[in-house]
């Protein structure tokens, strides 16, 4: 009897992973060819850790999907090693080809090097024209 009930919570649960491996390549086959460009403006750490939330959701169902978060004025403060709380996650999505990228104007306003700057992150000389440009090449612009 013990092996019948075993069985058979092994089946229902191989059916339920199937369907979901199903949906999550339907999801993904859906979500094709998607470029989304975040900026980021706020120094605030729970928006920095809520957007590493929202990329873990969004990898989940469009991992083919083409990230970059612009941090510029008081965003620049997720991509500096003395401020950052997230430099890990930063790290890792970095690796798997998120973009992260500081703002030079805003660099140079607050006396920032690159060196200073977390590893994955690399540099734009305009936050803002970045944002523009990367609208421009048919990206979808989120602001945080």
């Amino acid at each position: 009897m013990k092996k019948i009930i075993l069985l058979t919570l092994l089946f229902v649960s191989s059916i339920g992973l199937n369907a979901q491996t199903k949906n999550n390549k339907e999801a993904s086959a859906n979500f094709q060819g998607l470029k989304i460009v975040f900026q980021l403006t706020s120094a605030d750490t729970l928006i920095h850790q809520n957007l590493m939330n929202q990329l873990k959701n969004y990898w989940s169902v469009a991992p083919d999907t083409q990230f970059e978060v612009v941090c510029h004025s008081a965003g620049l403060n997720m991509l500096l090693k003395n401020t950052c709380v997230i430099q890990d996650d930063i790290k890792m999505y970095a690796d798997k080809g998120v973009s992260f990228v500081a703002c030079e104007f805003s660099m140079k306003k607050k006396n920032v090097t690159k060196d200073q700057l977390v590893a994955g992150s690399s540099t734009v000389t305009s936050g803002v024209l970045e944002i523009a440009k990367k609208q421009q090449e048919g990206w979808s612009y989120i602001k945080l």
